[in-house]
């Protein structure tokens, strides 16, 4: 084992010989990747990183001390942080899984910028990569999740995917290896020791080497997502565009595509929608334009000709700057920037405010001499919902009430005819408004 370990960790390292970090729980995998480090032929420069979640009052104490004393014992580099993974979840709303993933990896990319470590060392195993492959296979991940977990990912390499944890036991009780076993893995409530503890040995009386199986299978699967990776970059040059932050999916051009429902997957899986999401999306492709769907992180819209995909912005107040000077005889407002509305300053009385649109709101278009319901401006302009909610109505008030001085936001901004430009205007108003 030793030996296939030293193999693998080269030709993952290749050339590399900077200082690398090991993540190190204090569970049989990595205190055995911590061994066989120790043992390398390669004489490797390392360290090793243990995080405390705080998750088992009393045992994770002992997890750390027992990384710890094997560090002091052999003089090798030791660091460790605690963190409040219950609370830090909860306040991200997020599961206990994600949040000491995010925690500890976070952790870990400081500590590799700090200290110049060049890779990160992390002691998966044949069996969790395919657990991985099953789980991402019941949660819908595509093609993707069929690929198990890499051997490399950027900066993380993972040297003990080719062992299985059988392998890793045996070598462990050869080599008196010491390490703590977590209690919640019999947990079989959780859905990755449900899949260990009850549906693998199932699988193991079918085919006895089905780990080796899924891993020969988890590459054929890479291998396919490559080359399926270079054929949807092309067909998403044909069915979208973008305007501004929107991806704009052609209606048009996916109802000629024979695999539409794998194009739309692949378009929208990435940016968190359901499975459900995007079977319902694709049945809204003969509706009526409004329909809408929410993921975590973004907004997909069913507009006329496309569907738009617009990412979550956090909502805040639209802000605006108001610039007054003195108008030059040449000033001519298409050389100045299109996101600068210009007004005669001598109209309009300052200060002006800027909120969102309401359906009841009229202005006149530039150019026009009869006020128009906002709304019927925004069906001339063809704005989808996101457009809309994005758009800031400056106005200014007096005795009167509230006057509609401008309309900013949209992709044509408009000044209200009365407050334009004309021959006679001797100052100007640079208005310039920030609408999320």
């Amino acid at each position: 084992m030793q030996r296939a370990f030293d193999t693998t960790l080269e030709g993952l390292l290749g050339d590399w010989r900077r200082p690398v970090l090991l993540a190190v729980s204090g569970g049989i995998d990595s205190m055995t990747m911590l061994h066989l480090v120790q043992h390398s032929a390669l004489n490797l420069d390392f360290a090793v990183a243990h995080v405390n979640f705080s998750l088992r009052p009393g045992d994770c104490d002992c997890d750390e001390a027992l990384v710890h004393d094997t560090c002091l014992e052999a003089g090798i580099p030791f660091f460790t942080k605690k963190f409040d993974t219950t609370a830090y979840a909860s306040g991200k709303g997020i599961s206990i899984e994600m949040a000491a993933r995010e925690l500890r990896y976070g952790w870990f990319s400081l500590l590799m910028a700090e200290h110049g470590f060049g890779r990160l060392l992390v002691a998966h195993n044949q069996n969790d990569s395919a657990e991985t492959m099953m789980l991402n296979l019941l949660r819908g991940t595509g093609l993707r999740g069929l690929c198990g977990i890499r051997e490399a990912n950027g900066d993380i390499i993972r040297p003990m995917l080719g062992f299985s944890r059988a392998d890793i036991e045996a070598f462990a009780a050869k080599n008196n290896i010491r390490f703590r076993e977590d209690y919640t893995n019999s947990d079989v409530e959780i859905s990755r020791n449900r899949l260990r503890c009850n549906v693998f040995p199932e699988f193991e009386k079918i085919n006895p080497s089905f780990l080796n199986t899924f891993s020969a299978e988890a590459r054929h699967f890479a291998q396919a997502e490559e080359i399926l990776d270079a054929l949807f970059a092309e067909k998403r040059s044909v069915l979208c565009t973008f305007e501004g932050d929107a991806e704009c999916i052609s209606i048009e051009a996916l109802k000629r595509e024979p695999h539409r429902d794998y194009w739309m997957f692949r378009l929208l899986e990435p940016c968190d929608f359901t499975a459900a999401q995007i079977s319902s999306a694709l049945e809204a492709i003969d509706a009526q334009s409004g329909k809408e769907f929410f993921s975590a992180t973004h907004r997909l819209i069913r507009d006329r000709e496309y569907f738009k995909i617009y990412p979550l912005a956090d909502v805040s107040p639209p802000r605006i700057e108001v610039t007054v000077f003195d108008r030059a005889w040449d000033f001519d407002p298409r050389k100045h920037p299109s996101d600068v509305l210009y007004a005669d300053a001598d109209t309009l009385q300052l200060p002006l405010k800027v909120r969102p649109w309401s359906s009841g709101d009229r202005f006149r278009p530039l150019g026009m001499k009869t006020s128009r319901l906002v709304s019927d401006f925004f069906s001339d302009l063809k704005l989808d919902l996101e457009q809309k909610r994005r758009a800031g109505i400056v106005y200014f008030e007096d005795s009167d009430g509230e006057h509609i001085t401008a309309i900013a936001g949209i992709p044509s901004p408009r000044i209200d005819d009365r407050y334009r430009i004309t021959p006679a205007t001797k100052r100007i108003a640079a208005i310039k408004v920030t609408c999320n």
